[in-house]
C-alpha cells in the first residue's frame, strides 16, 4: 500500500494540537502521579530527597504530560516501586526488560583538576 505525501507531512492544526494536549493532561490527571504518591503516603519533599532534586522539580514532574521513561522509572523507584513496561497484543503480552537502571556514570575529573594536573606534569 502506498502512502500519500500529504499524510507523511501532515502536521495537526493548532486547534487539533490543543485538543491533543488537553487530552494528554486529562489522562495524566486520571492516572495522576500525585495520586500514586498519595497512595504511597509520600510527600513531594520526600520524593525530591530520594531523587536528589528540588521539591519544585517533583511538582513539575507530576504536572508533565510527556516525560522520559527514565524519569518515570526514577519517580516510581523513589516511591519504593519498580517500573515494568508491558506490551499487550490480542494474542500475547510481553514485558520489555530494557528499563533496568542504567550503569552508574563514571565521574570524570573536573576541568580545574585536569588543568592543574597538566600544569603539574609540565613543570616536572
Amino acid at each position: 500500500m502506498t502512502t500519500n505525501w500529504n499524510q507523511l507531512k501532515y502536521k495537526p492544526s493548532p486547534k487539533v494540537r490543543a485538543n491533543l494536549k488537553r487530552d494528554a493532561k486529562a489522562e495524566l490527571v486520571r492516572i495522576g502521579f500525585h495520586k500514586l504518591r498519595h497512595a504511597r503516603k509520600k510527600t513531594q519533599v520526600a520524593i525530591a530527597e530520594k531523587l536528589d532534586v528540588a521539591q519544585g522539580a517533583v511538582s513539575r514532574i507530576e504536572k508533565q504530560s510527556d516525560f522520559l521513561l527514565s524519569t518515570l522509572r526514577n519517580y516510581v523507584a523513589a516511591l519504593g516501586g519498580k517500573l515494568e513496561l508491558r506490551v499487550v497484543f490480542p494474542d500475547a503480552d510481553f514485558v520489555i526488560e530494557t528499563l533496568a537502571s542504567p550503569a552508574p556514570r563514571k565521574k570524570r575529573p573536573s576541568r580545574i583538576r585536569s588543568t592543574v594536573r597538566k600544569a603539574v606534569l609540565k613543570s616536572r
